[in-house]
C-alpha cells in the first residue's frame, strides 16, 4: 500500500491510524512524503519523520519512506523502486531448512524461558504463506511462551530474512496432548 503524506503536515493521528489499519490487514506499506520541495529544511525534516515512524509504527520496523513532488515529478523513479522492492519482500518465501538453522542459532543466543519448571521448547518452524510472510511455531508449551520473546523472534526474523517494513505474522502452535482428558 502506497500512503501519500503532505510534507507539511506529516504523520497527522489521521495517517497514522489508516498505516495500522494497513499493516493489520497485513498489507506491506511505502510512503510518500509529498511536496517535498516545498520543505525549507530537509535534515530536520526527514529525521522528525523516521522518528516518528519508528515510535509510531514499531510492528513494521524501517517503513521505506520517499520524499517526492508531484507537480514536479522528482523521485517517482525511486518511489516506483521502493513500492516494488517492498512487494518482493512482502512476498518472500524462506525454506524450512534456512528457517530452522537460523532458529537454532537464535535459541542458543537467547534459550527459551521456563515455563512450571520446565524450559519451552521450539521444535521447529516453517512458513505457512507470503503475502504478508506467516510463520509457524510449534512449541511445547504455547501459551507459556512470553510475547517479548515472540517479538524477539519476530525481529530476528526482520533482520536475518531482509522482511524491513513489511508485517510479519508468528503463529505459535502446541501439540494436543493425547493423555488428557481435554478432548
Amino acid at each position: 500500500m502506497l500512503l501519500v503524506l503532505d510534507s507539511e503536515t506529516m504523520l497527522e493521528k489521521q495517517d497514522l491510524t489508516i498505516a495500522r489499519m494497513a499493516l493489520d490487514e497485513g498489507r506491506a506499506l511505502v510512503i510518500a512524503a509529498n511536496k517535498w520541495d516545498t520543505v525549507d529544511d530537509k535534515n530536520t525534516a526527514s529525521r522528525i519523520l523516521r522518528d516518528r515512524l519508528d515510535t509510531s509504527l514499531t510492528q513494521v520496523r524501517g517503513v521505506p519512506w520517499i520524499p517526492i513532488s508531484a507537480a514536479r515529478g522528482t523521485n517517482l523513479t525511486k518511489l516506483l523502486d521502493a513500492v516494488l522492492d517492498t512487494y518482493d519482500r512482502w512476498n518472500t518465501r524462506v525454506p524450512t531448512a534456512r528457517l530452522n538453522r537460523w532458529l537454532e542459532a537464535m535459541l542458543e543466543a537467547h534459550p527459551t524461558p521456563l515455563a512450571k519448571g520446565r524450559r519451552v521448547k521450539i521444535r521447529y518452524m516453517t512458513q505457512v504463506k507470503a503475502r504478508p510472510p506467516t510463520f509457524a511455531a510449534f512449541v511445547s508449551q504455547a501459551a507459556e511462551l512470553p510475547d517479548s520473546y515472540v517479538r524477539y523472534l519476530t525481529g530476528g526474523l526482520r533482520d536475518e530474512f531482509g522482511l524491513v517494513g513489511v508485517p510479519i505474522r508468528l503463529n505459535l502452535r502446541q501439540r494436543r496432548n493425547p493423555y488428557t482428558d481435554d478432548g
